[in-house]
């Protein structure tokens, strides 16, 4: 039976983007980030029992830095009922530039101990840019078609192959670009800027190809993307 004492929490999911120069912050500068945001918009987020009294709030698997994203989600628990409309409004005011609020929903149906364990995969967009020509293009998707085979082939030498060969499931092709599902599993994690530094030095391109991170899924019993 539930104690009727018992305090009453509310949880949210915020997602966010990170974009620009905000690429290149670290997960734990990232979370430092935030706690500042919403120390600032006033939100009363619980706060941990233990000796260092740190907030609820737990952030899905880390974005590599030089990897924009479009899903960095943050749960956290509340001590006061707060609408998600009302959340977005206090956010938006204090989010610096290159992150934005992507959208903001109740969470009382992810497990409070590991909301983010049901992530099993992750997509990516691969952006070229427009100094790139035809053929360097076509280099670029038969690389990744071999990223996606299995074991690197012998003549490759990459001290960070490890991190990404062999994590890719699917590949889809656009006229300037590249869409990637990953294997993001804890352990397992696809490591888009490596991938990318690989890509840039081996091909001798003219700069790194843009990856962004878009969206998390479930891949069994169908890829069914999460957190929508």
């Amino acid at each position: 039976m539930t104690d009727p004492n018992q305090p009453i929490f509310w949880p949210l999911l915020i997602r966010f983007s990170k974009a620009g120069l905000m690429r290149f912050i670290g997960h734990l500068d990232w979370q430092a980030l935030q706690q500042a945001m919403f120390l600032k918009a006033g939100l009363a987020i619980k706060v941990g029992e233990g000796p260092t009294r740190k907030l609820k709030l737990k952030t899905s698997p880390p974005t590599p830095v030089s990897v924009a994203s479009e899903c960095e989600l943050t749960y956290v628990v509340l001590k006061q009922q707060l609408y998600p409309e009302e959340a977005v409004r206090r956010l938006s005011q204090y989010c610096p530039d290159g992150v934005a609020i992507i959208g903001v929903k109740d969470a009382s149906q992810l497990a409070t101990k590991n909301p983010f364990g049901v992530i099993e995969a992750a997509s990516y967009g691969v952006e070229f840019g427009d100094d790139l020509d035809e053929s360097q293009v076509k280099s670029i998707t038969s690389m990744l078609e071999q990223v996606k085979s299995g074991d690197p082939p012998e003549n490759i030498e990459h001290e960070d192959v490890k991190q990404f060969w062999g994590r890719i499931i699917e590949l889809d092709y656009a006229a300037d670009s590249i869409r990637l599902m990953v294997d993001q599993r804890e352990g397992n994690t696809f490591h888009a800027a490596k991938c990318a530094s690989f890509l840039e030095s081996q091909l001798k391109l003219p700069h790194y190809p843009r990856f962004t991170k878009l969206d998390y899924y479930r891949l069994k019993p169908s890829r069914r993307r999460l957190f929508r």
